[in-house]
């Protein structure tokens, strides 16, 4: 089994050294492993440091003179590619010495995704263009080990060898992500386990600094939407894809790679973009655990109880009386997209009008959905989103409290 490590690059060039550096310390040999760094439009150095490294394994790059966006970055990689595998390892990342040899192993046990760990971070620069988390960060974590580096310089200043990364070693020097998304994929696996028995959205772990994707799979689903070419979601959307098309993920949390920090290069504005467009793109009945995780900045639901909500949701979608409180719930959630996003725009006045002239049907089968069949989850939520988007109570008519 082969493996191409696609690895785009935007002006990174001093991190995407490091990268290499460990990426020749692999433990896996042979023809079988190809790199493909797509340099992503950089302004920098990337092109004559790609011609001076002396890399073990054959080195392919792909020169963009225009940058298009990740995903279109990451899909001129793909289109290269020759290996049975694809791994995506982002340019900022320092990979262990089993990293490619275990993604394969993976694989090879029958697996279709495999989500390595991703939330692990490491300072090997410092950058006067840190924000005010990652100086603090680098006052806990990076100063431990580069103790003379005035934190007012300008940057980069490289804080850690290019021997030490050969040691492979960095483990040491690292830190978890202190993010609440991330507490809260650490509690998944905790309920789930690795291979995310009786969870709904594995998805959620398509992490692309960090996985591998069989390469036909990729295929089949359409690759990188390259419609994205803002920062985020990218990922996410190629994983809601293959995991709706039946592929089989896997957590493995001994697959290692440290992600190394530097000042961020998106803005919230980009992210806010994205949320709108995979809104519009996965507006339907099949895709609400979509729409829940891109809106629960308004939904504010916590993402257990939502895991809950989906494994009610697909009993109901096999109940045909029921779909049209699905439909219901799918237009609601656009409502709420629309109050948080663009409060300036109108909701759509016809599809109000039909919501509020069938409240009593809605209150009855949500009842027998209640008492009868147990999917108090899914009432939850159509209750929860009739009240944030029409100011509708539907809880005392249901008799919940």
């Amino acid at each position: 089994m082969k493996a191409s490590v696609i690895i785009p690059a935007y002006n990174a060039a001093e991190r995407l050294y490091l990268n290499l550096v460990a990426l020749n310390r692999q433990n896996i040999s042979g023809d079988d492993v190809e790199i493909i760094v797509v340099d992503n439009g950089s302004h920098d150095n990337t092109q004559e440091m790609l011609k001076s490294f002396a890399l073990k394994y054959p080195l392919i790059t792909v020169r963009v003179e225009k940058n298009r966006g990740i995903a279109y970055g990451r899909n001129q990689g793909i289109l290269k590619a020759q290996g049975d595998v694809l791994i995506f390892h982002d340019s900022d990342m320092i990979a262990s010495s089993d990293f490619i040899e275990k993604h394969l192993n993976y694989h090879e046990a029958g697996y279709d995704v495999v989500c390595g760990l991703f939330w692990k971070r490491i300072y090997t620069f410092f950058y006067s263009g840190f924000s005010r988390q990652q100086l603090e960060d680098f006052k806990k974590y990076g100063l431990s080990y580069s103790p003379q580096i005035n934190t007012k310089a300008t940057g980069p200043i490289q804080l850690l060898s290019e021997e030490q990364v050969k040691e492979d070693r960095l483990e040491e020097y690292s830190f978890d992500l202190d993010l609440a998304f991330i507490k809260d994929l650490k509690m998944t696996l905790d309920r789930h386990g690795s291979t995310f028995s009786d969870y709904y959205l594995p998805w959620r772990f398509f992490i692309t600094n960090n996985l591998s994707v069989k390469r036909q799979k990729v295929f089949n689903v359409g690759l990188f939407d390259e419609k994205i070419v803002r920062y985020g979601y990218e990922d996410y959307d190629l994983g809601i894809r293959l995991y709706k098309t039946g592929s089989k993920f896997v957590f493995a949390e001994d697959i290692v790679s440290l992600h190394q920090e530097h000042p961020a290069n998106y803005n919230y504005k980009d992210v806010f973009e994205n949320i709108l467009y995979i809104c519009d793109k996965y507006n339907n009945i099949y895709f609400l655990d979509v729409l829940l995780v891109c809106l629960n900045d308004v939904l504010k639901i916590d993402f257990g109880e939502m895991n809950l909500i989906m494994g009610d949701y697909y009993r109901l979608l096999a109940m045909k009386p029921y779909v049209f409180l699905a439909e219901l719930v799918i237009s609601l959630l656009q409502m709420a997209k629309t109050l948080h996003f663009k409060p300036g725009e109108a909701l759509p006045v016809s599809r109000i009008k039909e919501i509020t002239a069938d409240i009593p049907r809605i209150i009855r089968k949500a009842r027998t959905l209640l008492y009868d069949y147990h999917l108090s989850h899914f009432v939850r939520l159509l209750a929860h989103v009739l009240n944030i988007t029409l100011h509708i109570d539907l809880l005392p008519s249901l008799g919940i409290s």
